[in-house]
């Protein structure tokens, strides 16, 4: 797949190409309460589907338009579409007016890089520009895709417009707009402009790229640019000699919507509720704890405090309202395959509700793990009368959900978003 992207980008000759990561917040969901605490999170590409999103620009003669692709399997063959494509809107009191359309993530970054930089304005209404986007990351799958989508957006227009430096024709620019500020940006676009309700991890991440130990502490109440610190990313994978993560992804195929969820767990967080409070100090306390178990490359131990999260949080979400906790198709993926000899945990990642979980496995057993977890699905899907014996407490519906679940193998994504 990723050659196919690759190939087909480089034929229309872009002037800049640019990818973007996935992630996956080992302890979690701080989202949008972290300001307080520091995480452990990892910026993945997949080994076949590269979970990435891909952003060209080039220059062209005639009105500024803006291209969606869709990568689509024929025939045990990759091929890239055109899903639609528009015209760019370029007044500025224009661009939240399409907050509602598919390509509201874009418009938003537009503006606020617009209200950030006004060198910015000048060079963008000036120039006529194609700018495509290509998506791998599945929708609301809890592995970071709209943020990776704005990053993509922010450091492509950034990087094509030259803006990465200090300019001192223009009094706004008092910081270069380097990786830290566009990941400062990207936060601002949901939280301010969509009115989504998102921390920084994703964005810090995403933007950096590798193993990090991240602290965002001074960061709780998300104000402007310079008025709070900047998060402080510890990459460790080097560090500590990790090359790879032994864990398999499981993309449910439920769709859900991270904004809500978190919208509900930080109001009760500001609100000083004290179960959620006490829960997100435990939190914070197993993510100190996880970095002994990552420098001892100690999975078991890791995978110890995973399911603890897990416990903490079905239950932060049963009390904030959840009915079934991290949701229930998350929690029946985790009972599929947790009881497997050579699965250390199944937890979640993301939001909740729906998304994905993964597995941490023996670094040797992958490959068969991966195979069990998709037969196990398969065969409860296809056979009610095992679903209904081994799994009494899930409603059958749940079986017509988990179709079009995904499985992905990754590695750590050592860039973070960049040119290629």
């Amino acid at each position: 797949m990723l050659d196919t992207i690759k190939n087909f980008i480089e034929r229309l000759n872009p002037d800049i190409f640019v990818q973007a990561p996935a992630r996956i917040n080992l302890i979690n969901p701080l989202d949008a309460v972290e300001g307080d605490y520091w995480m452990p999170s990892v910026a993945i590409n997949g080994i076949e589907n590269p979970l990435s999103t891909f952003l060209y620009i080039k220059k062209i003669n005639k009105k500024s338009k803006i291209c969606k692709y869709k990568v689509i399997k024929k025939q045990q063959k990759y091929e890239v579409e055109l899903d639609f494509e528009e015209y760019l809107v370029k007044n500025i009191q224009d661009l939240l007016y399409h907050e509602k359309s598919g390509l509201k993530l874009f418009y938003a970054s537009v503006y606020r890089l617009l209200k950030t930089n006004s060198h910015y304005k000048s060079v963008f209404l000036n120039q006529n520009i194609e700018i495509g986007i290509i998506t791998t990351i599945p929708k609301q799958s809890g592995l970071g895709g709209s943020a990776s989508i704005i990053i993509a957006f922010l450091y492509g227009l950034v990087q094509y417009f030259k803006l990465e430096e200090k300019d001192s024709n223009y009094k706004e620019a008092f910081f270069p707009i380097n990786k830290d500020i566009i990941a400062e940006i990207a936060a601002k676009v949901e939280d301010k402009d969509l009115k989504i309700t998102a921390g920084y991890s994703d964005r810090y991440i995403i933007s950096r790229g590798g193993l990090c130990f991240i602290s965002y502490v001074g960061k709780l109440y998300h104000r402007p640019i310079g008025m709070e610190p900047l998060a402080v990313c510890d990459r460790i994978d080097g560090l500590y000699g990790i090359n790879q993560l032994p864990i398999i992804i499981c993309y449910s195929g439920v769709l859900h919507d991270s904004g809500l969820v978190h919208e509900k767990l930080r109001n009760l967080y500001l609100q000083k509720d004290e179960i959620i409070i006490q829960g997100f100090l435990k939190l914070a306390e197993i993510s100190w704890k996880s970095r002994f178990a990552l420098m001892n490359h100690d999975w078991k131990l890791l995978g110890k405090y995973f399911q603890t999260n897990t416990e903490i949080m079905n239950k932060i979400m049963h009390h904030a309202g959840f009915k079934h906790g991290i949701g229930l198709a998350n929690n029946f993926l985790i009972d599929l395959i947790k009881d497997e000899t050579d699965v250390y945990a199944v937890k979640l990642t993301g939001a909740g509700g729906g998304g994905s979980v993964f597995a941490l496995v023996h670094p040797g057993k992958l490959d068969y793990i991966l195979k069990k977890w998709q037969e196990r699905l398969r065969m409860v899907i296809r056979d009610e009368n095992n679903f209904k014996s081994n799994f009494p407490s899930y409603p059958l519906e749940l079986r017509k959900q988990l179709k079009n679940a995904q499985f992905f193998k990754t590695v750590i994504d050592m860039c973070g978003v960049q040119k290629l």
